[in-house]
């Protein structure tokens, strides 16, 4: 099995960055860059909607209107408010229901809308279950629409727009605000849809209807009419376009993970055949497939076989029959039917039914989970996990993030498909999250489950692979109860055995941890890993080990987007792992044409204490807190690497013999790269297996640009110690171009040695260090290097300065760029997924 991935020891607080997944180089023949290809998404554009204001103060897309039961036959259109009720007139216990429509044609029909909030301004708030965002399903205008009719020649098929083909049958969201003032609510996976479907077909946009199941106290929001330009109904969609060639991005992989990679894999003759109208009293043959995993694995043949899995959902994992994991041997290739998307969930459907009223605004059932943290959830409580780091939840400074703070519990409720926060305490249970009691093991809901698709996380791993030559390809894994600690139910998908493929899977809204893998021979090709509640990936090589071999772990052409959900690492001081992957102690690796995006609080990538012989090239990092980080180690390669728009820092590295060559770096908001030597150093072991000092480091060929407030810095981290400082770093600092958004004032080096010295052009680095003798120094006018940066085609133009004017690549980096010794490029990244 694989030992846990270690973390990292007490340190510099702006060290303690997340963690990335490891990929092998060893001898392998460097690959094309990926070519461009039209379903790769472009960077998210948010835009609303909001009557006389946005998109523009010309825009009058918004239409409303109250219905009123007591009076049937009178429009509302124009009224400043929407008012919602069960019972207005009061006593008369008639019932007043909302119409809402925004014209959303400013949004491109080829556009994907990733997400949906509507913002209303609250008159009167309102107590109880709330209030119901449904679609309208039939046409409606504004000046016509009453309680009896949607326009003057069509009536309602049943009044108040209260039909099957007036309204749908699942709502998008709850409007249930207790107090006055402005009030937003996110809408569910399938208000995301009803929206996209209006983009791409505008006359389906009905808009929506507001109604409630029981009766509620009312409602009154501000209309479309409002005197008060601001306060009138508003709906922000963020959403994506196609990039067009040169733009960043991966083909034909669903950043968002909710939809599996289209595959077509061949099946072999004696495949076991896996469906959802299956039976385990079954052959396992096509015609007469199994239903569990369990049986599945059991008809295959000790030697090994394949198990091919049909479209549906299978709320399923292997297991030992008796509440907990069991670990398979057998050598098995586990694929998804041709063009069929099979998902394997961690959820249970929990009906209205199984639900009990408590009478105070929450509903209630019984819900044991033992099996959690690895079969220990109930030794200790999620939020006072043992300081001695044993788990089995989490490590002890992982969790407490304060707008998190039940994030260390698996726990996890899915209302209409919808993720629901958990909270810690009863009172503070309201619709939109739920509350765990621990100790009496009962779980609590604050929206009425009648009439509600309601997910309850009920198992913490589907899959536990032991030996050798798994292969699990086209597949989905959502929603298990994994958890944070380094043990075997960290991970969805836990592979602890050699030689292993993961290809053309998605794994989405884990609790924690997504896939776990060792990495001798380890393959993870064509994925995406999006919105999980911890680092997605992570694997620990051999170089702490009493054997050292090539682990050899490969990462290609995946998306790793939007995790650490839960922000764990928040205040961690010695067990911080936060990223989109982590991986440590790796005796070679490749990580190569992926992106890394929007992973909050840490690093896309982090390969951690002692890792050898790194290739990272040919990647995206945006949005992440770092985008590489490459700690304690020892020779690595970052090369070719495009990386914009991360909230501190490019690249941090403090590893030696390490070449960083031909990246872009663009508007990461401290530095664009960090080179310093950790105040950990080999002689006196503080923490466990520590590289090198940094010495060795090659920094040229790339750009470095935007308003940064450093652009590059150099610094000793402790004067304490007997460790390098940046006068020993650099074995090269050459050939870089250098722009500055904000002027010369800005610092374009910080060397930071016993003293700091901030130096503001190249000319001064040149007298005081006797580097960058080739380098551009550009600190005014527009970007002096792209052919659209407004456009995000990074591509060197041919006018630029660093058009062809690169050192000659040495050996080694042009091998893993797959390029000739000696070539001459132009600086910044040569290409990246998209181009």
């Amino acid at each position: 099995m694989i030992p846990p991935v270690p973390r990292t020891g007490g340190r510099h607080a702006l060290v303690l960055l997340p963690a990335l997944l490891a990929m092998a180089c060893g001898g392998e023949t460097p690959p094309e860059p990926l070519s461009t290809v039209d379903s790769a998404l472009g960077t998210p554009i948010t835009v609303s909607f909001q009557e006389q204001v946005a998109p523009t103060a010309a825009y009058t897309g918004v239409s409303d209107a109250t219905l009123l039961q007591n009076t049937p036959t009178v429009n509302l259109g124009a009224d400043a408010l929407i008012r919602l009720d069960r019972d207005y007139p009061t006593s008369s216990g008639k019932v007043s229901n909302g119409l809402l429509r925004f014209d959303l044609g400013a949004i491109p029909a080829n556009a994907t809308v990733q997400s949906v909030r509507l913002t209303v301004n609250v008159k009167n708030s309102t107590t109880g279950e709330g209030f119901f965002v449904y679609a309208a399903g039939r046409a409606w205008t504004e000046s016509q629409a009453t309680w009896n009719n949607a326009t003057s020649t069509t009536a309602w098929a049943a009044v108040g727009a209260s039909g099957a083909s007036d309204r749908g049958a699942t709502s998008f969201a709850t409007l249930i605000p207790g107090a006055t003032g402005s009030y937003g609510v996110d809408l569910n996976a399938a208000g995301i849809a009803a929206v996209q479907g209006w983009v791409q077909s505008a006359d389906t946009n009905n808009g929506f209807v507001l109604d409630a199941n029981t009766n509620m106290d009312g409602l009154e929001l501000d209309s479309s009419e409002a005197a008060i330009a601001a306060n009138r109904p508003k709906l922000t969609v963020t959403y994506a376009l196609p990039d067009e060639p040169g733009n960043p991005g991966i083909p034909g992989l669903d950043n968002t993970g909710q939809t599996i990679p289209d595959t077509n894999y061949a099946i072999p003759t004696g495949a076991i055949f896996l469906a959802t109208n299956g039976n385990d009293s079954n052959a396992g043959t096509q015609a007469a497939p199994v239903a569990t995993l369990n049986r599945a694995i059991a008809l295959v043949p000790s030697t090994g076989g394949t198990i091919v899995v049909r479209g549906g959902t299978y709320r399923d994992w292997y297991n030992n029959g008796a509440g907990n994991y069991k670990v398979n041997t057998k050598p098995i290739t586990f694929q998804a039917y041709p063009h069929e998307q099979a998902w394997f969930d961690g959820t249970d459907l929990k009906p209205a039914s199984a639900w009990t009223s408590d009478g105070a605004g929450h509903w209630y059932m019984d819900w044991s989970t033992p099996s959690f943290c690895n079969g220990g959830y109930y030794t200790y409580k999620y939020d006072a996990q043992p300081t001695t780091n044993q788990g089995p939840c989490s490590h002890f400074d992982m969790y407490g993030d304060p707008a998190n703070p039940a994030a260390g519990d698996p726990q996890m409720v899915f209302i209409d498909g919808t993720y629901v926060h958990e909270v810690k305490t009863l009172a503070e249970a309201t619709p939109g999250n739920f509350f765990y009691d621990w100790t009496h093991r009962r779980i609590y809901i604050a929206t009425n489950p009648t009439g509600h698709t309601v997910e309850v996380a009920a198992r913490p791993v589907a899959m536990v692979l032991g030996t050798t030559g798994h292969k699990v390809m086209g597949l989905g894994f959502r929603r298990y109860a994994t958890n944070e600690y380094s043990n075997t139910t960290n991970a969805a998908l836990y592979i602890g055995a050699t030689n292993s493929l993961v290809e053309n899977c998605v794994f989405t809204q884990m609790a924690a941890g997504s896939l776990s893998i060792k990495p001798q021979g380890g393959v993870v090709r064509g994925s995406v890993f999006a919105n999980n509640g911890f680092t997605a990936i992570g694997s620990n090589g051999s170089t702490n080990s009493a054997t050292l071999v090539t682990d050899g772990l490969l990462l290609e052409g995946s998306v790793i987007n939007a995790n650490n959900t839960e922000r764990f690492g928040t205040n961690c001081s010695r067990s911080c792992a936060q990223a989109g992957v982590k991986i440590a102690h790796m005796n070679g690796f490749t990580v190569r044409n992926n992106v890394f995006e929007n992973n909050l609080n840490g690093a896309g990538f982090w390969c951690d204490e002692d890792c050898r012989d790194g290739a990272m090239v040919y990647n995206i990092f945006r949005n992440n807190k770092i985008g590489i980080f490459y700690e304690v180690s020892d020779t690595g390669i970052i090369a070719s690497n495009l990386i914009y728009d991360n909230t501190y820092a490019g690249i941090q590295a403090c590893s030696s013999n390490t070449k960083i060559y031909n990246n872009t770096l663009i508007n990461n908001a401290a530095i664009n790269i960090w080179i310093y030597d950790d105040s950990r150093n080999e002689q006196d072991k503080r923490g466990s297996d520590i590289g090198p000092d940094t010495v060795n480091v090659d920094v040229s060929n790339n750009i470095l640009s935007g308003g940064n407030i450093t652009t590059l810095k150099a610094s000793r981290s402790d004067n304490n110690f007997t460790n390098t400082g940046p006068n020993t770093f650099f074995s090269g600092l050459d050939y870089n171009s250098y722009y500055r958004s904000g002027g010369s004032t800005k610092s374009l080096l910080n060397w930071v040695d016993t003293g700091g010295v901030n130096y503001t052009s190249l000319a001064a680095v040149r007298t005081a260090r006797g580097w960058e003798n080739n380098g551009h120094d550009l600190a005014s006018g527009g970007d002096p290097f792209f052919v659209n940066q407004a456009l995000r085609n990074y591509v060197v133009r041919s006018t630029s300065p660093a058009y062809n004017s690169g050192k000659p690549l040495p050996a080694d980096v042009a091998q893993v760029l797959g390029v000739p010794s000696g070539t001459v490029t132009s600086r910044g990244a040569l290409s990246w997924p998209g181009r």
